[in-house]
Order: C-alpha cells, then structure tokens, then sequence
C-alpha cells in the first residue's frame, strides 16, 4: 500500500481515537449543593458548578413517584450557576434534583435528595403577565412569624420555567436584593438593592412588591424604596 495512503490511514485512526475520548470522557459538571442524600429544606439552595462559560442550565426536582416539585433556570455567574428552589409538598420523602440543559434538555447531573416534614404555609408572589399586568403565582415557604419577608425572598427567586414558558416575567433586576421591610401601623416599609436605582423597569417591580405585600391583613399600604447595590 502507498505510504501516502497509510499515513493518511492512520491519521484518520488516531483522530477517531482522539474524538472518542472526548466524547466519553465523565462530565464535570457537578452539584455544589446540595449534597447527595441532603435533607432538603423548603426553599432549597442550589449551586452547580464546573460550567463551560455562558452555559445555561435549568434544575428540575422530582419526589421518588416522579411528581415534579420544581423547575426553575439557575442564574449564571462565572463558571457556577445558583438559585432558590422554592417547591411543592411532596409525595414521598425521598427524591431526587436534576440539573438540564435549557438548549437541549439534556440531563448533565443528578443528586439523591430527601424531604424535611415540615408542610409550610401557601402564599402569593407577583410577577407579570405578558401584558405587564400583576400576576399571582402560588409558593410554599418556611412557617415563619417573618411571613412577608419570606414572600419577598419568593418573589425575588423569580417565575419557575413553566410559568416563563406560559409568558409570566418579572421586572425584579438580576441582583436585586431585600435590604429591609418593617410594618408599622398597617404601612409596610420595605427597600431593595438594585443595580441601577432609576432604572424605568423599577415601577413595574414596585408594583410587584407592593401587590405581594398587600395580601397580608396587617398591611393596608406600601412604601417602597430602591438603593444602589
């Protein structure tokens, strides 16, 4: 056979070779937290790293029946991505915490997890309606006398993906943090860090606050105030 042809042969084997250990080469993309066989609290923090650049990844948590719990984008900051998981009873108390990829689906890593019994109470969070009208979502959080402060933290953590998918948004700035919130005789007085205090969008977050907190009977009106951060 002509050299020429062989080295060419070869060539051919040894990129074939090169390709297959890449391709099947373990992930590194891992669960920071929580860890296998965690105890999960209700909202749950979750942390994924060992990202490529710019990668976009969703988490989706299952009980041990396949009921889904929560599905939610995780924010991207540099080679991890996080998020608040804030999820529904389950329906057994063992499950387990996916992390996808939000271009193709793909499942990258999976964590065993187990549930804590405590049931939590139900409340309303405001994001907005394709029209940028208030639109209620539901969210089980910690029983807690902190009630309000713990709707805002909900709110904060952003639409789940299926209500993304169904055209719900919210106008909170990505960093935007609670500062504080006090209610006093009936006013709630609450203040949010955000990147860019004068930002327009901000009125369409402040009517966000302002709707979830208004749902509590100790509160008749809210002051809302945004700080640099």
């Amino acid at each position: 056979m002509d050299e020429g042809i062989l080295g060419l042969v070869a060539a051919v084997v040894i990129g074939l070779a090169l390709l297959g250990v890449l391709l099947f080469q373990p992930s590194a993309v891992y669960v920071e937290t929580p860890s296998s066989g965690e105890v999960l609290a209700n909202p749950a923090r979750v942390a994924v790293g060992g990202l490529p650049e710019g990668t976009e990844v969703g988490v989706r948590l299952r009980d041990a029946l396949g009921r889904v719990l929560a599905e939610k984008a995780l924010a991207f900051r540099g080679s991890r991505a996080e998020g608040l998981l804030y999820f529904d009873l389950p329906t057994a108390p063992e499950g387990h915490l996916e992390v996808f990829s939000l271009s193709g689906g793909k499942t990258l890593v999976r964590v065993p997890v187990r549930f804590a019994g405590s049931r939590g109470i139900w409340v309303k969070v405001f994001f907005l309606d394709a029209g940028g009208k208030p639109f209620p979502a539901v969210r089980r959080i910690p029983a807690t006398p902190r009630v309000a402060t713990e709707a805002i933290r909900a709110l904060l953590a952003g639409p789940t993906l299926p209500e993304e998918r169904a055209g719900i948004w919210t106008a909170a700035p990505i960093g935007a943090k609670l500062r504080s919130l006090s209610i006093t005789g009936g006013v709630a007085d609450v203040t949010v860090s955000v990147p860019d205090p004068n930002a327009p969008v901000l009125e369409l977050f402040a009517a966000q606050l302002r709707q979830t907190l208004l749902q509590f009977p100790t509160v008749s009106r809210v002051e809302v105030g945004f700080v640099g951060g």
